[in-house]
């Protein structure tokens, strides 16, 4: 897959990162940091999130968890998508006006088009369901069309992490951090006991929950 140009939104970049599994699935992918495409507004976004934490104004328990230092450093070092580079304003603004799609994922969604115009191999990583969901429903031909088993949630790219480093190995870097996110909680709910068997099965249920409100969109992996 080396040749994959991968737009990731910011909660892959928070998780990842979090999970300390950012560069290690990267690699699982023959991926660079110039292929990693991110939105510009990232940076500011984490900054904003950083000062926010540190001044105390956060009362998000899980933002105690956030590896900001890291998740900086990424934001700041890889390439970013600006939205001056999105050439169709219309598909752009109708993406940005359904419900659970927000901006950033408009302008993710349709950069990705344009790159699988000259890469077919191009794919975006998201955290987020609930605009995997969204994005199933668009009735655009060039959705269903272009984006056919292109996207990857969160659980994919931890089982991925796990097929290839080992259960336990992906489990301790995990479990200490794993209130950032509800899924990957539940999937680790017994901590450092939490066993192979259990939180795959759970991992895998929760692929194939996405799976079922994704329709073609979700990459076939597991």
């Amino acid at each position: 897959m080396s040749s994959c140009i991968y737009c990731i939104d910011n909660d892959i970049i928070k998780k990842l990162a979090t999970f300390q599994l950012f560069d290690n699935t990267l690699q699982l992918f023959d991926a660079s940091y110039e292929q990693v495409n991110i939105l510009e507004t990232a940076q500011y976004k984490f900054e904003g999130d950083w000062k926010k934490f540190e001044g105390g104004k956060t009362r998000k328990p899980e933002d105690r968890l956030i590896n900001y230092k890291q998740v900086l450093y990424l934001t700041k070092t890889l390439p970013k998508i600006p939205e001056s580079d999105i050439i169709d304003q219309e598909i752009f603004t109708q993406l940005s006006n359904i419900e659970n799609i927000d901006k950033g994922e408009a302008i993710l969604t349709i950069h990705a088009i344009q790159i699988l115009q000259k890469d077919k191999s191009a794919q975006i990583f998201t955290g987020d369901k609930r605009f995997i969901k969204a994005l199933a429903k668009v009735k655009l031909p060039i959705i269903q069309e272009s984006l056919n088993h292109r996207l990857w949630c969160l659980e994919q790219l931890v089982l991925r992490n796990i097929e290839a480093d080992g259960f336990e190995t992906i489990r301790d870097l995990i479990v200490p951090v794993r209130e950032c996110d509800t899924a990957i909680k539940s999937v680790f709910g017994s901590g450092l006991n939490s066993t192979s068997d259990n939180s795959l099965a759970t991992l895998k249920s929760y692929i194939e929950e996405c799976r079922q409100e994704a329709g073609n969109l979700l990459n076939p992996y597991k």
